[in-house]
């Protein structure tokens, strides 16, 4: 799993770690442990889990000035990564599956009344009669065609990337209940047979949809710089059989990515040494 910086003025590759699987935990491959020199108190964690302690490890250094945070599908798809970026504060766009539901208005809850047995309940609960939450892709096809203005995306290798952006505000479900309010990002690609994306954003209401847009083709550079890093200077081409091997082989390809990014960027402002 890797963290990334983008910028207007660049990306860059910021930090690494290796995902281990969680049958790695038990007592049976501890012998692989010994072998490939894993540190013993190595504890198994799914990749969001790491995803947001390393968020959390950026802002409290300090080092780096950012607002907003973009997830892959796969820490999206997760609730306590969503709200552990509430909590740094920052806002986020985070890619979710088209199966996600989502509410486009709050619907009523309220405390269930206490029967006199048992505990008094003290969690709000939908009301009966309450809409179901409808899947994202329900929401798509009831949109109508002027919702899907073309925007600019990003600036790709070559030339602008423009793709359909619609921007409807909706409500997150949190455990059956209403949870943040969020925008829905919905984007297609042009053409006959365009690719369609999902996020989902707790970015403030007064956003532009324009910044929304342009958050979202921040994944095109950070996708760049990976493919440059196993492409240009050998990221992927390891052959090593030990922890530290595999952390020596990473942190020199990201030293060599930065190095480069920095050396590009002073080569455009006409800086030459």
């Amino acid at each position: 799993m890797f963290t990334a910086y983008a910028s207007g003025t660049g990306s860059t590759l910021r930090d690494r770690r290796l995902s281990r699987p969680g049958a790695w935990c038990e007592a049976a491959h501890r012998e692989r442990w010994q072998k490939c020199g894993l540190p013993e108190d190595t504890r198994c964690k799914t990749n969001p889990t790491v995803a947001l302690e390393r968020l959390q490890a950026v802002v409290q250094a300090g080092t780096v000035r950012f607002r907003w945070v973009t997830w892959a599908e796969a820490c999206g798809r997760e609730p306590t990564c969503l709200d552990g970026v509430a909590a740094v504060p920052r806002w986020d766009r985070a890619a979710v599956p088209h199966e996600t539901r989502v509410w486009l208005t709050r619907p009523a809850t309220a405390v269930p009344a206490w029967s006199g047995r048992g505990r008094r309940p003290h969690t709000a609960r939908l009301v009966p009669g309450a809409p179901a939450p409808p899947r994202v892709a329900q929401l798509v096809a009831t949109l109508p065609a002027e919702a899907w203005p073309p925007a600019l995306r990003t600036e790709g290798s070559t030339g602008p990337l423009v793709a359909e952006c619609a921007c409807p505000r909706g409500v997150a479900v949190r455990a059956g209940v209403p949870g943040p309010d969020v925008w829905i990002v919905l984007r297609r690609a042009l053409g006959a047979d365009p690719e369609r994306t999902v996020s989902l954003s707790t970015a403030p209401a007064q956003t532009p949809i324009a910044t929304l847009v342009r958050v979202t083709g921040r994944r095109w550079p950070i996708e760049t710089a990976l493919e440059e890093s196993k492409g240009g200077w050998g990221m992927d081409h390891y052959e090593v059989r030990s922890w530290l091997g595999w952390q020596q082989h990473i942190t020199l390809c990201l030293l060599a990515q930065h190095f480069l990014v920095r050396a590009r960027a002073r080569v455009k402002k006409g800086r030459r040494r």
